[in-house]
């Protein structure tokens, strides 16, 4: 079947674009975008899922201030036309690729309307593919590149109106696609562990992002980082880190301390590596108040977990407390934190930190599925 899309030179297959590259149900494409203020006085993030295998597309926004974090979730059957990236009352638009996109969210009866513009202030950086394997057949097989920038517009929750555009609000969005494990999939072989870290982190005159995967014996999964320089002049064309300079480094060593009884990050040491050795250290120092769940985006969240078929057209909307969530309970344990960041040359920063521990951690001394640290049994 062709599509507005199969008039460009862009195949990557014989076949039709409308058709993927593989037969797996798991096979999806997808926008994540996140900001923030950093007193942590407002978090808001938003994901736009495509599943072409399953003829499902599903979105989400979410916002977090004034103690509660609010989300509208949405999904449906996907568009045949793949220039249709909306879901019910979320749209996202790109406005000139690798520079500027724009987050429409419009549900009166619910209390939700948004009209965000994300700016790039660095270039767009490739992540590399990463693949894993799930006893006989691939679970993971996917790329992403991520964006570092600054976020302006105005968001309306539930009769507060929030205007963005005299505050300094920093973000970042990435696009993934590939396989990877959705919604309502069948049996897997994988132990329940997992321990990620990701983020974006920005100083003055460069920002750095980063991310590390391990395994239960602390065996290196994937470990990345890239630092790149802010450029922050207005234009359409294209930003890539290839164009604006950076380097790729390497997350060597880590060292978390959590909250006794939690694993709720109280403070992390990471060491990056160039190709010469040591380059920097950083201190991560979240504070524990400022927290957003990955949940409010369809992340552990089983009501609203990614790729699942909820018929023609579904819309529904959920709170609660974003000041302190249970964390030892399952579905908080994907979170992320407004954090302080000090360098070892004295060089100050802000970060968003995401952590995604399950399962154990035999070098951060994490044990069980969910167990707390030291070792405090659920």
């Amino acid at each position: 079947m062709i599509t507005a899309f199969d008039d460009y030179l862009i195949h990557q297959t014989p076949q039709a674009l409308a058709h993927v590259g593989t037969t797996d149900s798991n096979a999806y494409d997808r926008y994540f975008l996140e900001g923030f203020v950093a007193d942590g006085s407002l978090i808001f993030g938003g994901a736009f899922g495509r599943y072409p295998n399953r003829d499902l597309t599903d979105a989400a926004f979410s916002v977090s201030f004034e103690g509660t974090q609010y989300s509208l979730f949405a999904s449906g059957r996907a568009p045949l036309e793949r220039t249709d990236s909306s879901a019910g009352p979320i749209a996202v638009e790109i406005i000139h690729p690798m520079r500027s996109l724009r987050l429409r969210v419009e549900d009166p009866q619910r209390g939700f309307n948004a009209d965000l513009r994300f700016d790039a202030i660095t270039g767009a950086i490739d992540e590399g593919r990463q693949t894993l394997t799930d006893g006989l057949r691939t679970s993971v097989d996917l790329t992403r590149y991520s964006q570092l920038g600054t976020w302006s517009g105005h968001i309306e929750v539930k009769g507060h109106r929030i205007e963005l555009t005299n505050q300094r609000v920093l973000g970042v969005r990435d696009h993934s696609w590939g396989v990877r494990p959705l919604g309502g999939g069948g049996s897997t072989r994988w132990a329940p562990q997992i321990h990620w870290y990701w983020g974006p982190i920005f100083f003055e005159n460069e920002c750095l992002h980063w991310h590390l995967n391990d395994s239960a014996e602390g065996n290196v999964i994937d470990r990345f980082a890239a630092l790149v320089p802010r450029v922050e002049n207005a234009g359409s064309s294209p930003l890539y880190l290839r164009d604006t300079g950076g380097e790729y480094l390497v997350p060597t060593s880590f060292t978390p301390r959590y909250r006794h009884g939690t694993r709720r990050l109280e403070h992390l040491e990471v060491v990056l590596h160039d190709q010469r050795g040591p380059r920097m250290k950083l201190a991560f120092i979240p504070d524990p108040h400022l927290l957003f769940s990955l949940m409010g985006l369809g992340y552990t969240n089983k009501a609203w977990e990614h790729g699942a078929w909820r018929g023609e057209g579904m819309v529904d909307e959920n709170a609660w407390p974003s000041h302190e969530q249970s964390p030892l309970f399952p579905r908080n344990w994907h979170m992320h934190h407004v954090c302080k960041v000090i360098r070892d040359d004295g060089v100050h920063g802000t970060a968003l930190l995401e952590q995604c521990f399950f399962g154990p951690h035999q070098p951060s001394g994490l044990t069980g599925v969910t167990a707390g640290w030291p070792s405090v049994e659920t």
